[in-house]
């Protein structure tokens, strides 16, 4: 009898477990389909707290279901014509799997992993020893004009700017000074305000003197590869070190993340280094190419002017030191 009372327990207990819920085809094509449960698996990508607002763009949705769509249907014809049979493919999408997997296990055990949630003695020590870390620098506001050299020697230019600053100092507004004669390409931008600026965000040559002026004061003209730039100096916001109870909570998620870490890097460490695990240096040397050094020496070089380009055009759109545009007479 006992045992018939507990079979029957246990049928109730299955047929009364919910049904799996059904999923919602969102698009098809023959025996190819995407479904609503294809569309949320995707989007454990994105963090817990950032997904709700990620789906609630509907445009972003169509996407990423376009996106779905496409590469399973893609996926199945490389299938039919056999790519997935060949040796070199197979080892690629295996180690993409691997990749992923890895990547899974160790978010894993980073999530299980135990850590103290009273770290506050802990967070204060990081605190004092990063000081530098939590203090703002000293900052300037600044107005600022530029009379660029496009079109004018830099015997002009620095006439134009100084007939400009007499006219500031005469009374005339500087921001009106500067819709009428500027050519910082930034002014549609900032209006001829650069804001509070520190030292380390404008040019060094205007930042030697801004950082010298007092408030309400005017710049002599100061010379920079773009030009003769003005600055009215009209506040000053001292540095200041933020207190300990305004960073406390993300100086603790910040150890609490490293500590989690540390668990998977020392599991990493102790398969390596493990005595089953066996490395063929001299295999692993073999792998190693031989390139003449004229032909690495060559690469450097591109690359190296290749970086000295990309900094000259990042830094060519400041503000405070921008590109001329052509001039205004």
């Amino acid at each position: 009898m006992k045992l018939f009372l507990t079979c029957l327990a246990a049928t109730a207990a299955l047929t009364s477990a919910p049904a799996p819920a059904a999923e919602t085809t969102l698009v098809k094509s023959g025996e190819i389909a995407v479904t609503d449960a294809d569309f949320r698996a995707y989007m454990e990508r994105v963090p817990p707290e950032m997904r709700n607002e990620a789906m609630a763009d509907g445009e972003r949705n169509n996407k990423v279901v376009d996106l779905l769509f496409t590469n399973r249907i893609l996926a199945e014809e490389a299938r039919k014509a056999g790519l997935d049979k060949d040796p070199v493919m197979a080892r690629r999408i295996r180690q993409h799997m691997e990749a992923f997997l890895a990547l899974q296990y160790v978010n894993h055990l980073e999530r299980s992993a135990p850590v103290s949630a009273t770290l506050e003695a802990r967070a204060k020590e990081l605190y004092l020893t990063r000081l530098a870390k939590y203090t703002e620098p000293d900052r300037v506001e600044l107005q600022h004009i530029l009379v660029g050299l496009a079109g004018r020697t830099k015997e002009m230019a620095r006439a134009r700017a100084a007939e400009v600053r007499a006219r500031a100092l005469a009374g005339e507004d500087f921001l009106a000074l500067a819709r009428e004669t500027t050519d910082d390409p930034g002014f549609k931008r900032d209006g001829g305000r650069l804001g509070a600026v520190s030292a380390k965000e404008i040019d060094h040559r205007i930042a030697a003197v801004a950082f010298k002026l007092k408030d309400g004061e005017i710049s002599p003209p100061i010379e920079t590869p773009h030009g003769y730039h003005l600055v009215k100096r009209t506040g000053l916001q001292p540095s200041s070190t933020r207190k300990f109870e305004e960073v406390k909570d993300a100086i603790i998620e910040e150890e609490q993340a490293r500590l989690r870490s540390e668990v998977s890097l020392k599991l990493l460490d102790a398969w390596r280094r493990s005595p089953d695990t066996q490395w063929n240096a001299k295999g692993i040397a073999a792998l190693q190419t031989q390139v003449p050094r004229e032909e690495l020496e060559r690469k450097q070089r591109q690359e190296l002017e290749r970086r000295a380009a990309d900094a000259l055009k990042s830094s060519s759109p400041s503000s405070a030191a921008p590109v001329a545009p052509p001039q205004k007479n």
